[in-house]
């Protein structure tokens, strides 16, 4: 086959050799790069013993969502300097983002023995708490993670979401309101990826998109609170338009598209037949 091709090269020249080489490169190389896409993440040039290098490439598998992979590497960087909290703490994410729970909650542990005051991990390890419904402890974490780090908005948005799945839903509106005060946008960012976990699991989303939008009524934002409700509508929330006749909504009811939302509401609560 070798020796037909280098024959066939010598019946060409000029531009038409030049078009076939490019033609047979891409033939070649095009399925091994396919092949490298689809078949995970590669190590073959990375080097191993370069700390910096290995916490980059596990950082890069996180934003790629390629978690056993990045928990593996995290592992090697633990081993590589056991008095490292960021390390465990970062393993204990990889394997928290791939439902791990055990071995998280591990890694965190490991990574609160090297450093006791590590809010991250404190908070890493509510959130554990949060995702096995153990809401009581979660919210007990999170309030020591604020005493270890009291101006972060992560831990005040995650300590509100807890209060709200225990269905302390005042409780919990303070807590978004405090992380709002100290971040503006933390509602619109999904956490500090690789250092801590943004608890954004919400069972009953109904109902937590009308006191979000009640939150954001509260300090006078009317775009998140119009956003916020009519999420609350398609989620199905019962008895919306009864509740907003909260007096937090009534500075809103000047607003055009506020006007127009709640007529679209008792339309909606309208029986079929009298609609007809």
């Amino acid at each position: 086959m070798l020796a037909h091709f280098h024959l066939s090269l010598r019946a060409l020249s000029g531009a038409r050799l030049v078009a076939c080489l490019c033609a047979w490169l891409w033939f070649c190389v095009t399925p091994a790069l396919a092949w490298q896409e689809t078949s995970g993440p590669i190590l073959s040039n990375l080097d191993m013993s370069d700390a910096n290098a290995v916490e980059q490439r596990a950082d890069l598998f996180m934003v790629r969502k390629y978690y056993p992979e990045a928990a593996q590497l995290y592992e090697r960087l633990t081993k590589m300097d056991p008095r490292n909290a960021t390390y465990f703490n970062k393993m204990g994410i990889a394997h928290h983002q791939n439902q791990n729970l055990r071995a998280a909650r591990d890694a965190y542990r490991r990574a609160l023995r090297v450093r006791p005051n590590y809010a991250e991990s404190v908070n890493n390890l509510a959130a554990i708490e949060y995702a096995q419904k153990n809401y009581r402890s979660a919210i007990l974490n999170y309030l020591k993670a604020l005493q270890l780090s009291p101006r972060d908005p992560v831990v005040y948005s995650n300590l509100g979401t807890a209060y709200f799945a225990y269905e302390k839903f005042d409780y919990a509106m303070n807590c978004y309101r405090y992380a709002l005060q100290i971040d503006p946008q933390i509602f619109e960012r999904t956490g500090r990826t690789g250092t801590i976990v943004h608890q954004r699991d919400i069972q009953d989303k109904g109902t937590y998109y009308f006191y979000m939008a009640k939150t954001y009524a509260q300090i006078g934002q009317f775009e998140p609170v119009l956003q916020n409700l009519q999420k609350s509508f398609e989620e199905g929330f019962k008895d919306l338009r009864k509740k907003l006749d909260d007096p937090d909504f009534a500075v809103f009811a000047v607003e055009p598209r506020y006007v127009e939302f709640l007529t679209m509401l008792d339309a909606a609560a309208q029986p079929k037949s009298a609609t007809q």
